[in-house]
């Protein structure tokens, strides 16, 4: 038997030389990526980070303006009954503007109490 030397055939070239650009085009993306962000896990803690200030000046922001609204609820109640018991003493209507007071007061307070748990809920969810 006599034996050929056989050249490489032009397929595997062609195989080759496509399996060695994919290769550079991804060495490529690669190196490029790391020269537009060196430290990609310092960009997203530092973008954590500012998302957490902003997220805790709101409910911060929401929290004060709750507790500003039921004192001016609270406010206008005590007006109420002092004007009322200046007005008509131990009468129905005296009563009636206490009880009215007493219920603007309390709806005030289960609505400010429903934005709080509102904004904790929310604040947990983006924390998440």
């Amino acid at each position: 038997m006599v034996k050929r030397k056989s050249k490489p055939s032009t397929a595997v070239d062609r195989a080759a030389e496509a399996v060695g650009h994919a290769l550079g085009t991804v060495a490529g993306t690669i190196e490029s990526l790391q020269a537009q962000h060196p430290h990609p896990v310092e960009e997203a803690r530092e973008a954590l980070a500012t998302g957490q200030e902003t997220l805790s000046a709101v409910a911060s922001k929401a929290g004060s303006q709750a507790t500003a609204m039921i004192n001016k609820a609270k406010a206008v109640a005590r007006r109420a009954k002092k004007v009322a018991t200046r007005a008509r003493p131990k009468s129905t209507a005296t009563a009636r503007v206490k009880r009215t007071a007493r219920n603007a007061v309390k709806r005030a307070t289960k609505a400010i109490s429903r934005g709080r748990k509102t904004v904790r809920r929310v604040a947990g969810r983006l924390k998440r």
